[in-house]
């Protein structure tokens, strides 16, 4: 399809934009009527200078590629399709004729233009609707260069804080009010100025010890970067009693030597205040556990349910024992 102005200008359809302007000067000097007298000159120079018209126009020829020999009748932009010649003005030549019959054979047509193949940016005045000498080395079928790509801007790394939280925050939840400093983008979108926020986490029943509270884009904000997260993690607070155990929490429980092999009436604290009432008759060993359930911290995707108590037996030895101590020890107890 669209042979017949590549045949006009005698290339194939591959040709360069180079390859199309030096065949058209090649053939519009064969041509010019001024020059080929022949009765045909005036009609193939025209044809020349319609192929060129069409081909040097790198929009139009990529229509003409799919459409065929009239490709602006398929744009709607173009009102016609009816191709208009007048021949080139000598003022690109500084008043000379390079196709006068007189003096052709003097004039060197690529020294004029500066010893190469490049044509001049300006002065040819044409009725082609494009200027075939202003045209650039944009690829083929494109009407203007791609504009570059924006690179995607990259977030600043997180800013990571400690969020403490005590046993009581845990068990029955809370909220907490945390103040942070941060750089912030004036109106220009330039320059910055520090301002202060407060940011608002409300702690869950059952929360563990690593739990993640992100704020997103929260920190400083920059003109070239996306703000960082904020991001808490939880953390323990040391309580005076108990140690968390996931939903469990562990009270050490001391008691007396007497007590260990004895037997022993005990009130062991809970977290809510309250005291649990604990009677054993059994000797109790170091370390020896008796739980309570349920009194423990809440299950997190459960707060219906909680861990338990665990009551973790610590027997204190005395340092020391007197002789009759140790006499009436040896009588009663088994060898």
């Amino acid at each position: 399809m669209g042979r017949k102005f590549y045949d006009v200008l005698g290339i194939p359809e591959t040709a360069t934009e180079d390859d199309i302007k030096k065949a058209y000067r090649k053939m519009a000097l064969k041509y010019h009527p001024d020059k080929n007298k022949s009765p045909e000159a005036e009609t193939k120079f025209k044809a020349v200078s319609e192929a060129y018209e069409i081909l040097g126009d790198k929009t139009k020829r990529c229509e003409y590629d799919k459409f065929g020999e009239n490709p602006v009748q398929h744009n709607a932009s173009h009102k016609s399709n009816t191709f208009t010649f007048t021949y080139p003005t000598f003022d690109l030549f500084n008043g000379k004729d390079p196709f006068s019959t007189s003096g052709l054979d003097d004039f060197d047509f690529f020294t004029f233009f500066g010893g190469n193949d490049a044509f001049p940016t300006s002065g040819f005045n044409n009725n082609f609707g494009n200027n075939p000498f202003m045209r650039s080395n944009s690829t083929r079928c494109h009407s203007s260069r791609p504009k570059p790509r924006k690179q995607p801007l990259k977030q600043d790394p997180p800013v990571i804080h400690d969020l403490y939280v005590s046993m009581t925050d845990v068990l029955i939840g809370c909220t907490k009010k945390m103040k942070i400093e941060r750089n912030v983008l004036n109106h220009d979108r330039l320059t910055t100025r520090r301002e202060m926020k407060v940011l608002t986490i409300n702690v869950k029943p059952g929360w563990k010890a690593g739990t993640k509270i992100t704020f997103k884009e929260e920190g400083d904000q920059n003109p070239n970067s996306i703000p960082s997260d904020i991001i808490f993690i939880v953390k323990d607070k040391v309580h005076k009693h108990f140690e968390r155990d996931g939903c469990d929490i562990r009270y050490n429980c001391n008691i007396s030597l007497k007590q260990a092999l004895c037997g022993a009436n005990l009130m062991i604290p809970t977290l809510t205040g309250e005291l649990l009432p604990l009677e054993i008759n059994d000797v109790i060993y170091p370390d020896m556990e008796h739980r309570f359930f349920g009194q423990g911290l809440p299950v997190p995707k459960d707060n219906a349910r909680r861990g338990n108590l665990v009551v973790v037996f610590k027997v204190q030895f005395p340092d020391t024992l007197s002789d009759d101590a140790k006499s009436v020890l040896m009588d009663c107890l088994p060898s």
